[in-house]
C-alpha cells in the first residue's frame, strides 16, 4: 500500500458518519482529490466542503458537499 493511500485510509477512519473534515485533512484530501480521474464531474460548481459517509457494506467513503448544494461520493482509491 502506498503512503498516501494509507494516509487517506487513516484520515477516513478517524471521522464518524456525516462527521465533516476538518481543514487539514481536506487540504490534503483536495489534493489528492485533483488526481481522480472524474475530477471535474466530482467537484461539478465547487467544492464547498468533504464530509464521511456510510457506503455499501458496512463501510465509509469521503463525500463532496458542493456549492449548490449537490452531493457527490469519490473512490479515495481512484485518487491515487
Amino acid at each position: 500500500m502506498s503512503r498516501k493511500l494509507g494516509a487517506i485510509q487513516s484520515i477516513l477512519n478517524s471521522y464518524s458518519p456525516e462527521e465533516r473534515v476538518s481543514s487539514e485533512d481536506e487540504g490534503f484530501l483536495l489534493d489528492a482529490l485533483r488526481m481522480h480521474p472524474e475530477f471535474s464531474e466530482k467537484k461539478g460548481v465547487g467544492v464547498d466542503h468533504l464530509f464521511v459517509r456510510r457506503a455499501d457494506y458496512g463501510t465509509k467513503c469521503f463525500w463532496i458537499k458542493r456549492a449548490d448544494g449537490s452531493e457527490e461520493r469519490f473512490s479515495y482509491k481512484s485518487c491515487v
